[in-house]
């Protein structure tokens, strides 16, 4: 009897310290967030609402690689927005449009939200739509089948848990809508978001002094920035070219999390010759800082300070994110900040799941309070 009780003993101390081993050496390194350059300052969406004199403010959101529909908008706004004060209501979600029809297109779901501070009006284009009929090709390869592979017959092979899981989504619903832009369907995706973004721009049109933000995650950024760019380079004084020249110019906020325009941009890339291999080759400007160049040339004006606020939030942990170059972006005024963020723990030092690492940004309480409040902490928002 004392025998097998100091064997179970010696049993449940094992246990207790590997529970507590495994605790330790669980870790989110950037919780709360790194902030990479010095002394960040910057405004939250609520300061921006704030500062609109009544006029209220627009948010543009656009979702990143993976399959998404139109309840990501909701739930993008209230994560955004659930660090303001408790006056501010729930989001007034309208109808999505864009989502009949038997050809693919960009839907777009509006809501609004209203704070004593002002008012924020989202609109989140979701692009999704555009790129499922192709991934669907790849619904035999999916171990766990996703929405869009229901029903689809079983994959009969075994796979591991985690290397199925990050097949499933990273590779065959995420990754695979990159491939999708990437290729011959740039030019149809790129029409289509055109379409989406003129009526956005259309609804929303305001003075230069009304402020637009934009709040956009991984390959939807590259989308977006291409396009509009597209889009002022079409025959001067037509419409989409003077809402795309003023969206640009109002511009006050731009957040982009998962960001992957340095990876995406060398497919816009030839490979050089023999000589260029031999040495480094500096990227030519991407469609954000050809952007950038436009907003900053459309300047009458000197600014005291600067007018737009470019943060992008990067887990180190997300395979597919880049942290933005400051000196590419950053100029009289742009301010570039890079934020570090944990989205999902790091277990022994050896691994954090990609796939949380790159989805879970808005999901992150950090991120979101950052968006909505800025830094320091408007005193619109409750307190931490």
């Amino acid at each position: 009897m004392i025998t097998l009780f100091c064997a179970r003993r010696a049993l449940v101390c094992a246990a207790m310290s590997a529970t507590a081993l495994l605790l330790g050496a669980c870790n989110t390194p950037y919780r709360p967030p790194l902030f990479v350059e010095p002394d960040p300052v910057f405004p939250g969406l609520i300061d921006l609402a704030a500062r609109a004199d009544g006029k209220g403010a627009d948010v543009l959101l656009v979702h990143g690689m993976c399959t998404h529909d139109a309840k990501w908008a909701p739930k993008a706004v209230a994560q955004m927005t659930q660090a303001l004060t408790a006056a501010t209501t729930s989001p007034e979600a309208g109808p999505a449009a864009g989502a009949a029809g038997e050809v693919p297109r960009v839907q777009i779901v509006p809501s609004t939200v209203r704070t004593p501070a002002g008012t924020l009006r989202f609109a989140a284009m979701i692009w999704s739509p555009l790129t499922v009929p192709l991934k669907r090709q790849l619904c035999y390869d999916q171990t766990n089948k996703l929405a869009i592979c229901a029903g689809e017959p079983p994959y009969p092979f075994t796979r591991a848990r985690l290397n199925a899981r990050l097949k499933d989504v990273l590779v065959d619903d995420c990754l695979a809508d990159a491939v999708v832009y990437q290729g011959v369907s740039r030019d149809a995706i790129q029409r289509r978001m055109r379409e989406a973004i003129l009526q956005v721009l259309t609804a929303s049109d305001g003075p230069s002094d009304q402020p637009l933000m934009v709040v956009s995650s991984s390959l939807g950024s590259k989308i977006l920035f291409d396009t509009l760019l597209r889009m002022t380079e079409e025959e001067p004084g037509a419409r989409a070219s003077r809402l795309a020249l003023r969206a640009v110019e109002r511009l006050r906020f731009l957040v982009m999390a998962g960001n992957q325009i340095p990876l995406l941009s060398l497919a816009d890339q030839q490979i050089g010759d023999a000589d260029t291999a031999r040495r480094l080759v500096p990227s030519p400007p991407d469609s954000l800082q050809l952007l950038l160049q436009k907003r900053s040339a459309g300047k009458r004006l000197p600014v005291a300070g600067p007018g737009l606020t470019l943060v992008a939030f990067t887990d180190p942990n997300d395979l597919l994110s880049y942290t933005l170059p400051a000196e590419r972006y950053a100029g009289d005024d742009v301010a570039v900040y890079n934020i570090m963020v944990s989205n999902a723990p790091t277990w022994l030092g050896l691994l954090a799941r990609p796939d949380q690492a790159h989805l879970d940004y808005l999901d992150n309480p950090d991120v979101g309070r950052l968006i909505a409040c800025g830094r320091p902490a408007s005193a619109h928002c409750k307190r931490e």
